[in-house]
């Protein structure tokens, strides 16, 4: 059995970072890396197990252990001065030993077996919490996370955002849900209360995707009607034409109008109001009418151009 111990060499050449990636690891042993100048740990793709003898090291500011096989994390409890730590592709099944990680700001779990992501709510100063690719079917009560400003939970199995409001804090400028389970794109409207929401990611979600028996329609401007400061739309921009046709949405109301529950009839209307372009970029009249907005806005107020694309 591969057994971590001190590597002087290794130490000593890399300083404060000390790097065992891909070294067949099986277990941690007795004699880590703790003096006092080591700030990094490193132990990616390797076959660990276990987190154990870690109690020596709560100097470290970073550790990374990805692409091993942990089933807890438990030996982190006592690295209270982490700031970073990264330990996707596991196959963790819950989330543990953070209680005391006050300072902990980056923390990566993507790929590993959780079913909930409450037990994080004691990392007051984290900025940055990945949680995609597991097996959350819903979404959990981070508001506590009053630092927190991006949230991966794409790739889980969550159907409902009606927890939204409540859970999610309102500074996230980064929220990204696809490839999930939400099934009704009127769920969106419970995103609303995020207001500094910049970057989106909804692609992949079954209430997005084309079916037979729904006509195409373009979810991007209704996104943003409800999403009003969003700037990146599952990775692309949002274009001034966009951004005008969620402005109508929003102003004239009856794209606001539908209710969880409603997806087949909002789907519809947005078909007749948002259809998707052909293949050929042939405009509809509304898009031939953006168009020409979108030239006088250089001469006219915003507010006298919504009004004249009402008419």
């Amino acid at each position: 059995m591969a057994v971590a111990q001190v590597d002087g060499a290794l130490a000593q050449g890399e300083g404060s970072v000390v790097n065992w990636s891909g070294q067949g690891l099986q277990k941690l042993g007795a004699n880590l890396p703790c003096e006092a100048d080591v700030h990094t740990l490193i132990l990616d793709k390797n076959q660990i197990i276990k987190l154990e003898n870690l109690e020596k090291c709560k100097q470290l500011i970073q550790l990374s252990v990805a692409n091993n096989r942990l089933v807890r994390m438990m030996g982190v409890a006592k690295l209270t001065q982490l700031r970073v730590l990264n330990l996707p592709h596991n196959s963790i099944g819950c989330v543990e030993g953070l209680k005391d990680l006050v300072h902990l700001e980056w923390l990566n779990l993507a790929g590993n077996n959780l079913k909930t992501m409450e037990q994080v709510n004691s990392c007051t100063a984290l900025q940055h919490l990945d949680l995609s690719d597991n097996n959350i079917p819903q979404i959990g009560d981070v508001s506590k996370l009053v630092s927190l400003k991006t949230l991966l939970l794409h790739g889980n199995i969550i159907t409902s955002l009606r927890m939204a409001p409540a859970y999610l804090p309102r500074n996230l400028s980064i929220l990204s849900l696809a490839e999930n389970e939400i099934r009704d794109l009127n769920e969106i409207s419970f995103l609303a209360s995020l207001s500094e929401l910049e970057q989106l990611s909804i692609m992949n979600n079954p209430c997005v995707m084309a079916t037979p028996s729904i006509p195409g329609f373009d979810y991007r401007p209704f996104i943003v009607s409800w999403c009003l400061n969003l700037r990146v739309l599952d990775g692309y921009v949002i274009s001034q034409k966009e951004s005008l046709k969620a402005e109508w949405l929003y102003s004239q109301g009856k794209g606001r109008s539908y209710r969880p529950g409603q997806h087949i009839q909002l789907v519809q209307y947005l078909a007749t109001v948002c259809p998707l372009i052909s293949a050929l970029g042939l405009q509809t009249a509304e898009d031939a009418k953006l168009e020409k907005i979108l030239s006088k806005q250089r001469t006219c107020p915003a507010n006298q151009l919504l009004g004249w694309y009402q008419q």
